[in-house]
């Protein structure tokens, strides 16, 4: 029979008498084990202790949830963000915290406190997952525009197939040519073997005889079919929401140095979940 916390109390007190504890055993049914067990317990002491537990969840790092929160991010951008965010969030927080490891159940918590958890449920769609062996041995390139002021702008994203890692992000005031973008990556120290792109117009024949020229075999997607190259949309959409919209929030256009400082914070310590690694941990090795 399981005891009541009075009756345990009880129990032991008793059993610290001279009360035989045969008595007690036919009294409480309980074996004599139960008997000796809780006659040892210090019941006073086990009663009024209370076990503390220091948060890691401050005032201060309530606050730098929300605010990334407020930026659009969810519970795995902002873990990583409490761990380290990129030094243009931080400008403009007035509250900030750094260096913290927490869980994502633990930023859920947060905003569910605040009533700001979840996301509209879509429609999910599955694709079909293809990776790249090492390093280098296949790029994926994309254009991304947007507009600033009424005005519009691109980015070149090209990133490693294989590490995630950020090898180029060059910004234009205008839409690129073809020349413009082999330039960009003739810059580049290291060529892939193979380079894939979209059908657009700028991945014509000029940009098939630049490719032959650097010995890269040029691949395209197939056209309407943004999962052949998700990687690099991928990233698109990262720098959509975590670079583009704060030149939005901030109302100021970042220049070349800033981006530079962005890429290299992306590839150096933002955890990437897709490869479980940081990208540059990959990128480097080869």
């Amino acid at each position: 029979m399981r005891l009541k916390s009075e009756q345990r109390r009880l129990l032991g007190k008793l059993a610290r008498t001279n009360i035989p504890k045969n008595l007690l055993m036919e009294a409480f049914s309980v074996s004599r084990t139960t008997v000796w067990f809780w006659g040892k317990e210090n019941l006073i002491y086990t009663m009024n202790i209370v076990r503390t537990y220091e948060s890691k969840i401050t005032i201060e790092a309530e606050a730098s949830i929300l605010f990334f929160r407020s930026l659009g991010y969810g519970c795995a951008r902002i873990q990583q963000r409490l761990e380290c965010a990129p030094e243009k969030e931080l400008e403009k927080m007035e509250i900030s915290v750094q260096g913290l490891f927490v869980s994502r159940q633990t930023v859920y918590n947060v905003l569910k406190k605040h009533k700001l958890n979840g996301y509209p449920r879509k429609n999910a769609k599955s694709w079909k997952f293809f990776r790249a062996k090492c390093a280098n041995e296949l790029w994926q390139v994309d254009l991304k525009e947007f507009k600033f002021g009424g005005k519009k702008y691109y980015f070149l994203v090209c990133i490693d197939d294989y590490s995630r890692f950020i090898v180029c992000l060059s910004l234009f005031d205008h839409c690129p040519t073809t020349k413009e973008l082999t330039s960009a990556l003739q810059k580049l120290s290291i060529k892939p073997e193979k380079i894939l792109s979209d059908n657009g117009s700028q991945f014509r024949e000029q940009w098939k005889e630049w490719c032959n020229s650097q010995n890269i075999k040029a691949i395209f997607a197939h056209p309407y079919y943004p999962q052949d190259k998700g990687k690099v949309e991928r990233a698109i959409r990262n720098i959509t929401e975590e670079l583009i919209n704060l030149v939005m929030i901030f109302h100021c256009l970042m220049n070349n140095e800033e981006i530079s400082k962005w890429v290299n914070w992306f590839n150096e310590k933002r955890y990437h979940r897709g490869i479980k690694d940081y990208p540059a941990n990959l990128y480097v090795k080869y």
